[in-house]
């Protein structure tokens, strides 16, 4: 039986070639996206399930309630996390991380070994790291290795980096310079190929050494310092629930006065380690990089609309045909077919058809990963099309397909009433139906809305991207400095590349422009409460630093050489201590901290300047004179870049010949902050063409059909005396009126989507109602082009022709 239903669904796809072609074409193009974004959105899950005992495993979140916005960190304060232990039986382990964020890297060397790299992604831990994250290790042993001080364990690439195929174990490293540079010993190697995770380490040092490791151990306090990553592992069969029930009476127990000192009040909460990756949209102060899950979402939504618009071509065409199927399907109900096998048997085609298309989509798919990992940032590898799940995704989708695209024609066709078909008195004019024109209008709602998005989400990202930063970020370059001695040598650096050809300012600042400032101050007016605190971020520059990167001052004067408590400050501070600008010079602004008292003078006003991603208004700012800063800003006067960066790294190595010169471009740093915004605004360029492009394969099919189907009507009215022009305004004019009535239902809808996505922008565009004309009119050009073919064609056809058998 399924070998004759294979046999008679092969014979009417071949007989009917350019229906199957354009279905085939379609539900290929369809699957080949959803497959893209289906081994996309499956490489987003599955992070941090490796380690055993994962689902007891949370990371604690701090919530600052009153002065931060009640924005959450990842952060918490040093000694929370070993306190919970100790109070919490449920609580069986804990550990710290401190994690050495881009700009802060460790300069590692092999020691007695001229070569130095600054290696990303190291950490600061406590020895009971390997208790909760199980890495493998292929060297030494994973129990004890962060035990003794001055401990490090290594990735397996760092280590063959380092070491190439030599043992590593128990040889020693240097980490910093100066004051701070420790010697380390290696006691152990992990597989860093685990599995996927949001930590990522490249090397781990022990907690238990000197510099941040001993100032984090030593800390005491409760309320501030969030900036160490606290996770904790609970015993089997504890409630996390209950756990986070009790941390605001911990707080209280052990911070009450720590709190009361700042001026705010804080909360706790658990995340789990495997909800990291996808549940953290707006918790500052992550490590490693990570996705949203509604950004996943919307991805699926795109991938189901185009799958949607296949089908409906399928439907469309197949409807659309019904008569031409019909003494076919007389004759076989005449003979003994029943309903069920004419509905098994249209199925069957469809299916066959669908899994037709997604087996070809497999090697398409393939082919198109290297753009698909371009545009999505996903480094998905070939074998990830062959993991199971994508496979049986693949199959379920093309079996869905073919069902839903084929259902709704197989009823259809297999009701017809055998005697009306075979009196040839049924004509079932389903290509012209109300379902026909519901779906079309369906296509074109899809159509213009996608097309709505892509030209809103390009507009906020050009605004984002264009908006005065309040510096100028172009031609900007950021050398990092990143050892001890080459800060203190920053006036002798800052010299020597300012007498480099291309080079017209140099200063110096802790953070370049646009990098994330973590560090703040609790600050007060003179008499003001001390519990009653305005958090104020702060950054050492160099006294010319506005006049590098372009940042206007309002009033008062720059930064000297020789201040100490004098400070300037931005707008934004201004107005959130309500200072008016007149009187803010020689204004003071106060810091009371554990019982001592910081007073810092007002000597200058500047514009406000973003210092982090347009996501976040501008905060208030407070800049002191650092004579030791961690990076130079300096301005180029030229387009000679290469050569300017060459004679910059030859006057680097006069001075520090040993550490490696390190540089970025401050609008290459700035554009990563809209990384997300227009990775999303390129996917949705390229899935909105090709579902507009599965539309009008659609309608061409479907124009086809009709233009077949009043052959003899037009070759009449061609008789009678009908222009080309009438011919072709009858055929394209039912389009135009869905195009129409797709307009009226897409705009307020894509305006509604929209505007909800804009929220997440204090900065964002206003949606102009243009937007949606050249959407609406962008859809009719395109059927225009897509229907006028065919009509055009079929008005100029010969008359004769259509009309000789009469």
């Amino acid at each position: 039986m399924f070998k004759n239903y294979f046999k008679i669904a092969w014979r009417n796809l071949q007989k009917n070639k350019l229906q199957s072609s354009i279905n085939l074409l379609g539900l290929t193009v369809g699957t080949v996206c959803c497959l893209s974004i289906l081994t996309y959105v499956i490489a987003q899950f599955g992070y941090d399930k490796q380690f055993e005992d994962a689902s007891s495993i949370y990371r604690l979140k701090t919530v600052i309630d009153e002065n931060d916005n009640g924005n959450p960190s990842a952060g918490t304060s040093p000694p929370i996390a070993f306190a919970m232990k100790e109070d919490f039986p449920e609580v069986a382990e804990v550990c710290r991380l401190v994690y050495f964020g881009e700009g802060n890297e460790g300069l590692l060397r092999v020691t007695n070994s001229d070569e130095a790299y600054y290696e990303p992604r190291g950490y600061l831990a406590d020895s009971t790291f390997f208790k909760l994250f199980d890495y493998p290790f292929i060297e030494g042993k994973a129990e004890g290795a962060l035990n003794r001080p001055n401990s490090i364990v290594l990735s397996e690439t760092l280590s063959k980096k380092l070491f190439g195929n030599k043992k590593a174990l128990n040889k020693t490293l240097t980490l910093g310079s100066g004051e701070e540079q420790q010697t380390l010993t290696i006691k152990g190697v992990f597989k860093d190929d685990f599995g996927k995770t949001h930590l990522n380490p490249n090397y781990i040092l022990t907690m238990n050494s000197g510099g941040t490791g001993e100032r984090v151990m030593e800390i005491e306090n409760f309320a501030t310092q969030n900036f160490v990553l606290s996770y904790i592992k609970l015993k089997s069969g504890a409630n996390p629930r209950h756990l986070e029930s009790k941390l605001s009476g911990f707080l209280q127990k052990h911070g009450a006065k720590d709190l009361a000192a700042v001026g705010f009040s804080k909360s706790l909460y658990l995340q789990k380690i495997s909800d990291i990756h996808l549940y953290s949209k707006g918790i500052r102060n992550q490590i490693g990089t990570i996705s949203d899950i509604n950004y996943i979402y919307t991805l699926l939504i795109l991938a189901l609309f185009i799958q949607l618009v296949a089908c409906i071509n399928f439907i469309n065409l197949s409807t659309a045909r019904a008569n031409k199927r019909a003494k076919e399907i007389g004759v076989r109900k005449a003979i003994g077919a029943d309903k069920g096998t004419l509905v098994r048997q249209f199925l069957g085609e469809s299916v066959l058809l669908s899994l037709f298309s997604s087996v070809i989509s497999l090697p398409l798919t393939a082919l198109a990963l290297p753009f698909v990992n371009t545009l999505t940032e996903g480094g998905i590898s070939y074998s990830a099309l062959f993991d199971w799940k994508i496979l049986a995704a693949l199959l379920t989708l093309g079996t869905l397909t073919g069902i839903i695209a084929g259902l709704y024609p197989a009823i259809i066709l297999s009701g017809i009433k055998p005697v009306k078909v075979l009196k040839g008195s049924i004509n079932l004019n389903l290509g012209s139906g109300n379902l026909r024109k519901t779906l079309v209008v369906f296509q074109f709602v899809v159509s213009i809305g996608l097309i709505s998005s892509v030209i809103i989400i390009t507009q906020q990202v050009k605004h984002s991207q264009k908006m005065d930063m309040g510096y100028n970020q172009d031609n900007l370059i950021a050398v990092r400095l990143g050892t001890q001695q080459a800060s203190e040598s920053f006036q002798a650096i800052q010299s020597k590349f300012k007498t480099v050809n291309g080079v017209s300012e140099v200063s110096g600042s802790n953070h370049y422009p646009s990098e994330f400032i973590l560090g703040d101050l609790g600050l007060t007016l003179p008499g003001g409460n001390p519990a009653d605190q305005t958090l104020v971020h702060y950054d050492g520059v160099s006294p010319n630093y506005l006049k590098t990167v372009g940042t206007s001052l309002l009033t008062g004067r720059t930064l000297r050489t020789n201040d100490s408590i004098q400070v300037l400050v931005n707008k934004a501070t201004i107005d959130a201590f309500n200072i008016p600008l007149d009187k803010a010079v020689g204004s003071k602004l106060i810091q009371t901290y554990e019982g001592e008292v910081d007073e810092f003078e007002i000597v200058g006003v500047t514009d406000n300047y973003h210092f982090a991603s347009l996501k976040e208004e501008v905060a208030p700012m407070l800049l002191f004179n650092e004579i030791w800063p961690g990076w130079i800003i300096l301005k180029a006067e030229t387009q000679e870049y290469e050569a300017l960066l060459s004679n910059l790294e030859g006057s680097w190595k006069t001075m520090n010949p040993n550490t490696p010169f390190v540089y970025t471009f401050v609008d290459k740093e700035v554009e990563k902050l809209y990384a997300e915004e227009k990775r999303l605004g390129k996917i949705s360029v390229v899935f909105t063409s090709l579902a507009i492009l599965i539309s009008c394969l659609g309608l061409f099919g479907l124009i086809s059909f009709v233009a077949e189907q009043k052959k003899k009507e037009i070759g009449i009215r061609k008789v009678l005396g009908a222009s080309v022009q009438n011919v072709v305004r009858l055929l394209t004019k039912d389009f135009l009126k869905l195009v129409g009535i797709a307009f009226v239902i897409a705009s307020p809808l894509a305006y509604y989507v929209m505007q909800k996505w804009l929220q997440d922008f204090p900065y964002r565009i206003t949606i102009e109602w243009w937007v949606f004309i050249i959407a609406g009119g962008f859809a009719v050009t395109l059927t225009l082009l897509t229907v006028g073919f065919q009509a055009i064609k079929a008005a100029i056809a010969n008359p004769v022709k259509s009309l000789r058998t009469e």
